[in-house]
This record gives C-alpha cells, structure tokens and sequence, in this order.
C-alpha cells in the first residue's frame, strides 16, 4: 500500500475512533498520521498556508502565545496538550495532496460507522445496566453518554446526519446503501432525543426544517420527501416521549430550576439555577471578565482559576460547586487570550460560512452552522473530545479536491 493510501486508511482509523472516545488511541493515531504526512511531503506542492490556519492552527498559536503571561504554567500545558490537535490535524490534512472524491466518500462513510458503533455501545450499555436496576433513566441523558457529555455525542451524531442529508443522499447509491443511511439517520435521531441536549435537539430541528425545504427548492424525488417527513415525526415524538428531554424543554421556557439536594449547603442551594439560567449567568460574569484585561485575556493557564474567583465573588455557589466553565468557546477564549483570539476564532468560522455561501457548498454550510451552534452554549475546544473532531472535520472540508467539492441546492 502506497504512502497515500495508509495516509486515508489511517485518517478513517481516526474518524470511526473520535465517537468512541479511545483517547490512547486516537492520539497514537495521529501521531502517526503526522509522520507519514512529513514522509509524503512533496515540494512541489503549493501548500494553501490560509486554509491550514483557518483549520485552527491560528488559534492553537494564540493560545500558545498567551502561556507568556500565564502564571499557571501547569494548567497551562494541559491546555495546550487538549488543543494540540488544533495544530496537528490542519497539517496533517493540509500539507498532503488534496481529498478526491472518492476519498472523501469513504471518510464521510467512515464517519458513520463510527457514529453507528458510538451509537450501539451507549444502547448496549443501558440496556445492560438497565437489566440489573430496571432504571430507564439508563436511557437518556448523561448516564446514556457515558463517558461523555451528552452535548458532544449529540454535535457527532449531527454532523453524520448532515453527511447523510447533504451530501450522500445525492449521490447515486445502491439500494442497500440508501436503506442504510435512512436507517441510520433514524437510529441518530432517536438516540439525540434520548440525550436531551438542548443544543442537540435544536440542530436537529434546523437540520431537518434545513433538509425539507432544500428537497422543495430542488425539486428531489417524493421518495425523499415521505422519508424526511417520517424522521421528523420519529424524532419529536422521540423528544416529547422522553421525560429527560421534555423537562429540559420546559425548563427553558419556565426557568423550572430542578429540586435541590437536602445534604447541600444552604449557600448552594441559595444559588442553585436550571442549566439555561447558569449559561446566561456565566455569560455575564465571562464578558466581565474579558471587558477587565480584553487586549491579551488572563493566559491558558490563569482562565479557569479567574472565572471560579469570579463565581465566589459574586456568590454563584451552586456554579462554583460545579467548577463550571464559560459554556461558550468565544467567551472562554476571550477570556484566555483576550481580544486576538476573538478575532481569530471568528475570523476561522466567518471566512468557512462566506466561502461556502460563495460556492453554495450545503454540506458545509449545515456543518459549520452545527458546530458553531455547540461553540455558543458549549466551550467545546476545551476537551480533546471536542478539539479533535472540528479540527478534522473543518480540515476535512476546507482541503477536499477543489473540482469535486460542491452539491448544491
């Protein structure tokens, strides 16, 4: 097998891992990726600096930058050990030659079996735990996730499906192919339902309003449009028979705040709020912080540790209990690095969304609008879990083969 092969073996390897959250792994792999990405290196090659940059490489540098005015030199490598795949990735997409076609088929197809095995562990696992306590809160939300946040595995699961209604639903399958990726577009609707993340249950509402009116616009089959219907009416009747989902729902819209633990401290208790109420709490405290040092932030090492004090000082105890973070990946950024990182992580996302409007790329568009709806109410590049998927799936994207890149509407 040529060097370029191994290179799109291994980057699969990568894709199919990231929902499993093999973290030994995952790193293991792209260390390998890496050096044979140097050993396939070609001179020749003009290398696209900007879009390398764009991949996150910009913002990996400016949280680097920030470790010389931090004083917690020790948060701060772990900091940049999480992000490390902000510069890693870009590269390793970037500095080799450009994804064909059919190498980006076999990825997105990559992408789905990993979400697809992600999917059937967390249900295999409930059910497990659920044959010993017949508990069925097994099967929603956090204890569904596992080991991860339910707000991650939901962004993975809606990213598939944007690969799945904008991108392999056009191309000519075979049957048993179109029969799997409806079945799998279903499985992932019903499991983001059974997650109950707010964010999650609103992407896939946008993706599905999204997908509805780009058939009427282009005028696709009927077949598709009876399937989108039908996933539609699986997946609110998914969301409103979850008890989990339906009261994260109502919490949103009557500030219900769920009731406190009588062992907690009545300072806690005080303070306690419903997650939407604790974001817009946070939020608050995080632009203070920022609008405090907005030309340089506190550095990667100083941020988590000034926005706790920030809680004890306005007596957010109940969020200082969680130790929680900005909850929002600009936020959290100003607050690191001040206004430069900012303007770079807005400056990533508003070149992608103007280049693919520009070449009415949907696929982008749908997943550039996924992620960076999981970046407001998520600091989503502060766990390797999440790091790692943008920056290979923005990588992905940015560097596909120029001529065979766009589906339109």
């Amino acid at each position: 097998m040529k060097l370029r092969g191994i290179h799109i073996f291994l980057t699969a390897i990568l894709c199919v891992l990231i929902p499993i959250y093999q973290i030994g792994l995952l790193s293991l792999t792209i260390l390998i990726l890496f050096l044979v990405t140097l050993f396939q290196l070609n001179r020749n090659r003009k290398v696209e600096w900007l879009n390398i940059f764009l991949g996150g490489v910009g913002l990996f540098l400016v949280v680097f930058l920030s470790m010389l005015w931090t004083d917690n030199i020790n948060v701060g490598w772990k900091n940049i050990e999480t992000k490390l795949s902000l510069l890693l990735l870009p590269l390793i997409i970037g500095l080799s030659p450009p994804l064909q076609k059919k190498n980006f088929k076999f990825l997105s197809w990559s992408i789905l079996v990993g979400v697809l095995i992600s999917s059937l562990f967390l249900l295999g696992k409930a059910c497990s735990v659920f044959f010993e306590n017949s508990d069925f809160s097994e099967f929603s939300y956090a204890k569904l996730s596992a080991h991860f946040h339910p707000s991650y595995v939901s962004m993975y699961y809606a990213v598939a499906l944007c690969f799945i209604f904008f991108y392999l639903e056009n191309l000519k399958l075979k049957k048993a192919a179109r029969i799997f990726i409806r079945a799998l577009s279903i499985l992932l609707l019903i499991m983001i339902a059974l997650l109950a993340s707010k964010s999650g249950i609103i992407t896939c509402v946008a993706i599905l309003v999204a997908a509805l009116i780009r058939h009427f616009l282009g005028k696709q089959e009927g077949r598709s449009l009876y399937f989108l219907l039908f996933a539609s009416v699986i997946f609110i009747s998914a969301v409103f028979l979850n008890p989990k989902s339906k009261s994260r729902i109502n919490s949103v819209i009557t500030e219900q705040v769920a009731s406190p633990n009588l062992e907690e401290e009545d300072r806690i208790k005080n303070s306690k709020k419903s997650s939407t109420q604790a974001r817009l709490t946070i939020w608050s405290i995080a632009i203070d912080i920022i609008s405090e040092n907005f030309l340089i932030g506190e550095g990667a090492g100083d941020a988590k540790d000034v926005l706790l004090d920030k809680y004890k000082t306005n007596k957010e105890y109940y969020i200082l209990s969680k130790k929680l973070n900005a909850h929002n990946q600009f936020l959290e950024t100003g607050i690191a690095t001040g206004l430069l990182g900012i303007m770079i992580l807005s400056l990533m996302f508003g070149i992608l969304i103007l280049r693919a409007f520009r070449n009415k790329d949907t696929l982008m568009i749908s997943i550039l609008a996924v992620i960076l709806l999981n970046l407001f109410t998520e600091s989503m590049l502060e766990r390797q879990s999440g790091a790692v998927f943008i920056a290979l799936i923005l990588s992905l994207l940015t560097f596909r083969d120029k001529g065979e890149t766009v589906i339109s509407s």
